[in-house]
């Protein structure tokens, strides 16, 4: 069976020779607020070895200093069929492919934004939210300011003092979902997710309990 190449899979960690590629979502934020690039290094010492960057990194300037290895060891070369495709399985990312599925998942969240709105008390699946700078998948708030009352938004989920009305967050991550106001004062705001509710979803997610590809 043919290896699948350059496609997106949620099991990309899996086997860095066959050169999967994460879906978009699960890419960490570089410090410029953009989703890394996944490349992979040519240090004969490390040769292999995958890594997230920032993307808007060239040989004369880099934007940010991100890096995120992937792999801890390096992977084990299959030369053969390494030589017969005349390239490595684990060949870096090219920044016009990741122009490509950037351009693509804007379009697609687009798409779905229109979905969204419909039903403006709806909360997103847990895999469409989107990460923080500090690579936590985002809580779901609605706002309670009158300019903008009930629109939802994605916010980073670590709280640093709760005493507040709008506690302070640990990054100051923020993405409106919705693109008008929802509510009209004084009608009264009812949040989709507490931070409890945020916290039971993560822990079902990261157990494996929530997937809805679980097979």
């Amino acid at each position: 069976m043919a290896r699948r190449r350059g496609v997106e899979d949620p099991n990309w960690r899996s086997d860095p020779c066959v050169y999967l590629l994460p879906p978009w979502c699960q890419r960490p934020l570089c410090l410029c607020g953009d989703r890394c690039q996944l490349m992979a290094s040519r240090n004969p010492d490390i040769r292999g070895r995958r890594f997230f960057r920032c993307p808007n990194y060239d040989h004369r300037t880099t934007a940010c200093a991100y890096i995120e290895w992937v792999d801890t060891e390096n992977p084990i070369l299959d030369l053969t069929t390494c030589l017969q495709e005349v390239r490595w399985y684990f060949a870096s990312k090219s920044t016009e492919q990741y122009l490509q599925r950037k351009a693509a998942y804007e379009r697609q969240c687009r798409e779905q934004q229109s979905d969204k709105r419909v039903l403006t008390t709806a909360l997103p699946p847990w895999e469409a939210h989107p990460r923080c700078r500090y690579g936590d998948r985002c809580q779901v708030l609605r706002s309670i300011k009158p300019t903008t009352l009930g629109r939802r938004f994605f916010v980073c989920p670590n709280i640093l003092d709760d005493d507040f009305m709008e506690p302070p967050r640990r990054c100051q991550y923020r993405e409106w979902i919705d693109t008008r106001r929802v509510l009209t004062p004084p009608s009264r705001v009812v949040q989709l997710e507490l931070p409890e509710q945020y916290r039971v979803t993560k822990a079902r997610f990261e157990r494996g309990e929530g997937s809805s590809r679980r097979g």
